[in-house]
């Protein structure tokens, strides 16, 4: 091996380990945790499977632009990568899942750049792509399918390659657009935080920007591009997201400012502000969490409280260096990372580790920006090898901690909220001959896709027979039957009467409950990791 071979090798190996640890945190285990595709994941890969081999979703359209998802709206973006990916290796929960593992990954990448790009030391990129490595909060994101990687990956490549490319006046400059383009169109939060990050980068570098014409015009009629898809199209507004997420008049009512002005426009602000320091709160930060337990593990915050030494120190460090070295790649950073909770704050239901998806990221990379500024306050060599020893070690101890609890205790103590069952359910049901048909409880709100998704449903079949109900409700099942299985109420239960051939999948309430019960044999029990019933499989004895 030679000299220079040996020197990059050393140059690149931690960030080479860091991303190896990054992968390995993200695909071990990856279809058994969490311990079941959640039903807005199903309804990602059936689609998925439906674009990929019929090129139309489950509705019917080609190639749709928006997907329509129990009386929301999904954006393209995760659907059509996970498209790739399913017509690659076919339709599984590890293929599913395994899009935004990857993408989780190439956070830790970027980021590195990203830092260097920021702070200009090699040291600092790296603790940023370790701590985004082993962030419960990116961790969390990257081992199901949601939107959050894919919003966060193309904003921080859109940063990333601006920079480079307004320094080399290249084409990566037009590209930077295109990613940003993709972020917009990702997630409804980054409409939010997106455009004013862009603004704030072109205004600060407007004097490179009219040096690049050509890139900087190309970039701006891609710009142009996604705004015009976007404001022709409601699904890709999020107008009926927004609908179910607002806040009421009631709320509006109750606050201080509307009280005191009538003014509903100042009741909203009220509320906004709330919400939005909610996000700052030591208890959602470092304690626990997002209170949907899909969004978080309830057992550490969206941060170890080691960060909070380090948010604090490099929050105080950024505005220095902003202030007295006049140094503008840190008001971009700033703005990033305030803007992160606003998403959140605008709708109900705060605080909101997923609408406030731009926390990630920006808030790593002050925390690392802390932590490296604490390491070079001092100029000697034995003290600097000491505060990077203390500050890693004690960023293990939490993450060790926190990744126990994740993989071994948080999968059966949270199954039901992952819809734990059925998977199960359905490939008993499926392995069973003479099932003439299936009557399946609505417990799970739309059991009908879990149906579509584990029995690869070709979407011709599908389109032929299903039946939908009649509802606006994101939480009532849209499809009543297709095929030979039917989704029910509890109460249209009650008085069934068994019959050859026709199964029966029930909870444990509606099973004691059923009227004929004595004539009804449980031919499968689907228990819940702990033991616990989850689904009794019941037909005529």
């Amino acid at each position: 091996m030679s000299t220079n071979t040996r020197n990059k090798l050393i140059v690149w190996l931690p960030l080479l380990l860091i991303v190896v640890l990054a992968s390995f945190l993200r695909l071990y285990k990856l279809a058994q945790v969490p311990p079941s595709l959640s039903w807005d994941e199903v309804d990602v890969g059936y689609n998925a499977y439906t674009i990929a081999n019929y090129g139309a979703d489950e509705w019917g359209v080609k190639f749709p632009l928006v997907f329509k998802s129990f009386e929301d709206f999904k954006h393209p973006v995760h659907i059509y990568t996970t498209a790739i990916f399913v017509k690659l290796f076919g339709l599984s929960d590890f293929t599913v899942r395994l899009p935004a593992a990857l993408f989780g990954v190439g956070n830790v990448i970027l980021i590195y750049f990203l830092a260097k790009e920021f702070f200009k030391s090699r040291l600092a990129g790296l603790l940023a792509a370790l701590f985004l490595a082993v962030s419960p909060y990116n961790l969390q994101f990257s081992r199901f399918n949601h939107e959050l990687n894919f919003a966060v990956f193309f904003l921080m490549l859109g940063i990333l390659l601006f920079y480079r490319g307004i320094r080399k006046k290249s084409y990566l400059l037009s590209l930077s657009f295109l990613s940003f383009g993709l972020s917009f169109i990702s997630y409804h939060s980054a409409k939010i935080v997106a455009p004013p990050v862009v603004i704030i980068l072109c205004v600060l570098n407007s004097k490179k920007l009219l040096e690049a014409k050509k890139q900087f015009a190309v970039g701006l009629a891609i710009v142009a591009f996604f705004v015009v898809i976007t404001l022709s199209n409601k699904g890709l507004l999020g107008l009926a997201r927004i609908k179910q997420t607002s806040f009421s008049d009631e709320e509006i009512f109750q606050t201080q400012l509307y009280q005191k002005t009538k003014n509903k426009l100042f009741g909203r602000v009220e509320i906004v502000t709330k919400q939005y320091f909610k996000h700052f709160s030591y208890d959602y930060l470092f304690v626990s969490g997002d209170s949907n337990t899909r969004h978080s593990t309830g057992a550490v915050g969206e941060f170890y409280k080691i960060d909070l030494i380090f948010l604090l120190a490099g929050a105080v460090f950024l505005l220095h260096r902003l202030v007295f070295k006049k140094d503008k790649n840190m008001l971009v950073l700033l703005a990033w990372a305030l803007l992160g909770p606003l998403p959140a704050a605008a709708v109900n239901e705060a605080p909101h580790a997923a609408r406030a998806m731009f926390m990630t990221g920006s808030w790593h990379l002050v925390a690392a920006f802390g932590f490296y500024s604490l390491i070079t306050l001092s100029k000697n060599k034995l003290v600097k090898a000491f505060l990077v020893v203390l500050g890693l070690v004690g960023v293990g101890y939490f993450a060790r901690t926190y990744l126990g609890y994740y993989y071994n205790t948080y999968p059966a103590k949270e199954a039901i909220q992952w819809q734990y069952g059925m998977r199960e359910t359905v490939t008993y049901l499926k392995s069973q001959k003479g099932v003439g048909a299936v009557y399946m409880t609505n417990i799970r709100q739309q059991p009908y896709i879990f149906f579509l998704y584990n029995l690869k449903t070709p979407l011709p079949q599908f389109r032929q027979t299903v039946r939908y109900n009649n509802t606006l409700s994101r939480s009532f099942s849209l499809v009543s039957s297709f095929g030979k299985y039917h989704f029910l109420d509890d109460l249209e239960f009650a008085y069934s009467y068994p019959a050859s051939g026709i199964y029966y999948v029930l909870t444990g309430s509606e099973y004691t409950g059923l009227y004929y019960k004595k004539d009804f044999e449980v031919k499968k029990k689907i228990l819940y990791p702990d033991g616990s019933d989850a689904f009794y499989i019941v037909t005529a004895k």
